[in-house]
């Protein structure tokens, strides 16, 4: 690729790339999969390494992409005018599938996106685009729309989405254009939060969509239309719902706008029954809202596109042991039951809730929040928070990102921070949010019941003063709940990858990093080991180690440690 002459068609034949580095197209290129019915898989390393086009007219066609590490970013991104996607496959990865950035005139017809982390398809800024895609369990990490169009215009979608913790498509106009947006949306979509959103702005309204829409098993809304006019929407459902189908809110509400819901046994023309559609903001103007009779074909959901040796292929590349699996549960934070799924080479970062898409090292954590805290009489940490169990409590959870947080929050004090090496610990900053350094922080002694740090002082420079100040700010027998990465089964020391003891960093090992909770990358300074509570117990912190376990083996997949702040009226057992 670094030496292909401009306009070259490179044909990959090999069944798998490992890439562990940024991979760019800066001048014309066409890359494809030369066995039509086996694309070569490109699997990225982490978060540091993509597939980014910045070159006009670059071509894409027969490939698969996956990624094996931690990622809050996108596995391509698309950057020039006129490139060509065709039949690629996105599957099993931590963030999002393809990211469209300010591009015009680009074409990505046949793809299929399964099971990732975050969104499918985020475009933002693009003249032209046409998709055409099959999207399959989106948003599995975080709450996440399947396709979502930021300030778009000119588009084309037809797509196929099932399974999404977010809406499957959600348009937005964010800049204030004054044009509209002449976008078209062809829609078949089930088991989402919402199956088409479009936000515009009070002042800049969204305008000119129009489409038609298939839905069915949605939680919140078919459609929810906020400052949004002229545009034309037919929707289709199986039959009234309990939930809505049309969902209309913001200050300027929806104006001059046509929109036909469709079901089976539906009076044409008729009044709408009861709650199928609710509104907010101004009062409805210039709007023609039908209902129309229209059979739906309420048959099985299509199989998934994504070939069982292609599946195979993927699992093969996450190594030794990795399998995926899924096991019936209910998620200790918010309660919701169903089904955790595998997904990923790290059992604890995924087996995601399909609600509150907390992992199982979250989950984790919640459980012995919620026996330690709620002594055992709270299954769930919603159910804690709803009965006071929180309410008298102060507590501090560093970092300002992760699914404990809204219920943690509705305790009797909640502090949370930001950290910068610049910034002197109790400084606020222009956002409103405290910095905070773990290893001398600005709060007095002994204020709080409970502190709770997430895959935290791994990325600390110093652990163990850290330790010593978490220890400082915890009330006499204040709990520490944290989790670190440890591996299974976990080294028997704990060792530093960094020499930290001058001013500079010096690495000891080959430097690591792991995602952060704002899609950067921080490096590890310590791998922990099995003395790592006697090292804390030599500090005050007598800590055990709460074992989680996960697949049909019941083996350990995570831990949770509990330090305690001992004093003579503290045991720990």
């Amino acid at each position: 690729m670094r030496t292909a002459p401009e306009g070259a068609v490179i044909g990959l034949d090999a069944p798998l790339y490992r890439i562990t580095e940024r991979l760019e197209l800066t001048r014309r290129l066409t890359l494809f999969g030369r066995d039509p019915d086996a694309p070569p898989l490109l699997v990225f390393a982490d978060g540091r390494c993509d597939l980014s086009v910045a070159a006009v007219g670059c071509g894409l066609e027969n490939l698969a992409f996956t990624a094996s590490g931690h990622r809050g970013t996108a596995l391509l991104r698309i950057a020039a005018d006129g490139c060509s996607l065709s039949a690629l496959t996105l599957l099993r990865a931590q963030g999002a599938g393809i990211l469209f950035e300010r591009c015009h005139e680009v074409s990505a017809k046949g793809l299929v996106l399964q099971e990732l982390g975050q969104e499918a398809v985020v475009a933002t800024g693009c003249r032209g685009l046409s998709l055409s895609l099959v999207a399959r369990d989106i948003g599995r990490r975080v709450a996440a729309a399947a396709i979502r169009l930021v300030d778009c215009e000119g588009f084309d979608v037809d797509a196929e989405v099932a399974g999404v913790s977010g809406s499957a498509v959600t348009i937005e106009e964010a800049q204030g254009r004054s044009s509209p947006m002449a976008g078209r949306i062809e829609l078949r979509a089930q088991g989402m939060q919402r199956a088409l959103t479009v936000l515009g702005r009070r002042d800049a309204p969204a305008s000119g969509l129009s489409g038609h829409i298939r839905a069915r098993d949605w939680s919140e809304a078919a459609l929810l239309l906020s400052n949004v006019e002229r545009v034309s929407f037919h929707l289709a459902m199986p039959d009234v719902a309990e939930t809505p189908a049309l969902k209309i809110n913001g200050a300027f509400g929806l104006q001059d706008a046509a929109v036909v819901l469709a079901w089976p046994g539906a009076e044409a023309g008729g009044a709408l029954p009861d709650g199928m559609m609710v509104g907010g903001g101004q009062t409805p103007a210039g709007n023609t809202i039908l209902t129309e009779n229209q059979a739906f074909d309420d048959g099985e959901t299509p199989p998934s596109p994504v070939t069982e040796a292609l599946l195979r292929r993927v699992g093969d590349a996450g190594g030794p042991g990795f399998r995926f699996y899924e096991v019936s549960g209910t998620c200790s934070l918010c309660g919701w039951q169903g089904r955790f799924q595998r997904t990923h080479r790290s059992e604890r970062e995924t087996l995601a809730c399909g609600n509150c898409r907390a992992t199982l090292r979250y989950r984790g954590q919640a459980e012995v929040i919620c026996r330690e805290i709620g002594a055992g009489r709270f299954a769930t940490l919603a159910a804690l928070a709803a009965g006071g169990g929180l309410s008298e409590l102060a507590i501090y959870e560093p970092g300002i990102t992760g699914p404990l947080r809204p219920f943690l929050c509705q305790a009797g004090r909640y502090e949370q921070s930001i950290y910068d090496p610049d910034q002197p610990s109790g400084t606020l900053g222009a956002d409103g949010l405290v910095y905070q350094d773990l290893m001398a922080t600005a709060f007095p002694d002994a204020g709080f019941d409970l502190v709770v740090t997430s895959d935290i002082f791994e990325h600390v420079r110093k652990p163990f003063p850290a330790f010593a100040e978490i220890r400082r700010i915890l009330k006499p027998g204040g709990l520490h709940v944290w989790t670190v990465p440890i591996g299974m089964p976990p080294p028997g020391e704990t060792r530093s990858r960094v020499d930290t003891s001058g001013p500079e960093d010096r690495m000891i090992l080959p430097p690591v990093y792991h995602g952060s909770g704002t899609d950067g990358l921080s490096l590890v300074y310590t791998d922990f080991g099995r003395d790592i509570g006697r090292l804390l117990a030599e500090i005050g912190l007598p800590t055990r180690a709460v074992r989680h376990v996960a697949g049909g083996d019941d083996h350990i997949a995570g831990v949770t440690f509990v330090s305690v702040r001992e004093d003579s009226k503290t045991s720990v057992t």
